[in-house]
């Protein structure tokens, strides 16, 4: 009867644990990217009544013993993905897939799920407690430094730099039903019903924009020439800036009977001059006339792309699946900057819990792989959300009764157990 004593403690104390472990998982249901606990529990082996051996007649004899109680087995974690909270904050991460954050600690990297984040008055993204975010800088050509791991930065004061226009494409569909006039640029009145003009801003070395204007004219049938190019003035400028006609280079846009381009080869021209309004700043373009076409019909002729832009600011920031952190800038330009490292370990049961969502690697956890999302680690990362809580209030509850019964059936052992003491007590009276 002591021996029974001493298997309802046992049960009071593994039910008491389980019971702290389902209120942990409750308290925790709305913390970003918790995982929830369970407790296995081993029964206790105690005295051996019977060992094997064989009866008189040669036939087996089964062994019998008696448990005494119940003891932890272990509490382990659900490592469950748990929903997404869309918040649309850009610096809210979460995971998808098995993986996590690399923060780095006063006494070493820890790792976590809950992508919580901000960025501090550095420029650094940290976790909730402040602790930086680990991953990798690219490089100014645009190669990713995968060297040693580096706290992820944003220099809120960059700038992305002008780009002066070198290469300006013409495409679309010069008409076939335009009448030709011979090329003359000093003839006056101009033969209007032979040319097309099409205007594209430009920029110098020092991103200030100018207006291109190139007029095409036909020469002939299944020929054209560049009739003429210039550089809009500004009549409102102080003082005035006049307009700069620019040089191009000789040669004839000729199509074959079917519409198709033929020359020039290679399809460009070059045009030179000088940007108005500047100390003399040299243009220096090349005009891609690839894409042109002469087929009958409407004129679609237009100066489809160039290839500078002015000085830009910056106005946001973005994070891709991989991780990557790119900065948007108000000239258009997108720039790659840093990529958020992802590890994983083989046993994740086998982190220790640092709290605040961080873990702790230990030699059961396994070896700690470190990579990019969707390469050497099958995880993708998901901007402005957060991964919630996998606690199931349902089954906590459920587990909670269950566990109060056993609690409570426990109990009943030792006051029945202690009942029948009472009883061999009093046998001497």
């Amino acid at each position: 009867m002591i021996r029974s004593l001493r298997t309802g403690v046992s049960g009071l104390k593994s039910n008491q644990v389980r019971m702290d472990v389902i209120g942990n998982n409750i308290a925790n249901v709305n913390t970003a990217a918790f995982k929830r606990s369970r407790v296995a529990f081993n029964e206790l082996l105690g005295q051996r009544l019977l060992g094997l051996g064989r009866s008189s007649g040669g036939s087996g004899i089964n062994p019998a013993s008696i448990g005494t109680g119940v003891a932890i087995g272990s509490v382990d974690q659900d490592w469950s993905q748990g929903t997404f909270e869309y918040t649309n904050v850009g610096t809210d991460l979460a995971l998808s897939g098995d993986g996590y954050f690399i923060a780095k600690g006063g006494d070493g990297n820890v790792l976590t799920r809950a992508g919580n984040f901000t960025f501090n008055a550095d420029g650094e993204l940290v976790t909730a407690g402040g602790l930086p975010v680990q991953g990798w800088q690219y490089n100014p050509d645009g190669t990713l430094n995968t060297g040693q791991l580096q706290n992820i930065r944003l220099d809120l004061e960059l700038n992305a730099a002008p780009k002066e226009t070198d290469e300006v494409g013409i495409g679309g569909n010069l008409s076939a039903n335009l009448d030709a006039a011979p090329l003359d640029p000093a003839a006056d009145p101009q033969p209007l019903d032979s040319q097309i003009t099409m205007s594209q801003v430009v920029y110098d070395g020092q991103g200030r924009a100018h207006t291109l204007v190139t007029t095409l004219q036909k020469t002939a049938t299944n020929e054209w020439g560049v009739a003429s190019a210039q550089l809009a003035g500004d009549a409102n400028a102080t003082p005035p800036v006049p307009a700069t006609d620019l040089t191009v280079s000789a040669g004839a846009v000729t199509f074959d009977n079917a519409g198709n381009l033929t020359a020039p080869d290679p399809a460009t021209f070059d045009i030179t001059g000088t940007y108005p309004g500047t100390a003399g700043d040299d243009v220096a373009l090349t005009l891609d006339v690839a894409q042109l076409t002469q087929y009958g019909g409407s004129t679609t002729a237009t100066i489809s792309s160039q290839n500078g832009q002015a000085a830009g600011r910056l106005v946001g920031y973005g994070i891709d699946p991989s991780g990557t952190l790119s900065l948007n800038f108000s000239n258009g330009e997108q720039r790659d900057v840093s990529k958020i490292a992802i590890a994983q370990v083989n046993n994740p049961n086998g982190l220790e819990q640092r709290g605040e969502n961080f873990y702790g690697v230990t030699s059961a956890a396994g070896d700690l792989l470190v990579g990019r999302a969707g390469q050497e680690v099958n995880t993708s990362v998901v901007a402005g959300a957060l991964e919630s809580s996998n606690v199931d209030l349902a089954n906590e509850f459920t587990d909670m009764i269950v566990t109060q019964r056993g609690y409570q059936a426990s109990a009943r052992v030792i006051t029945t157990s202690d009942e029948l003491l009472q009883e061999l007590v009093q046998l001497k009276r």
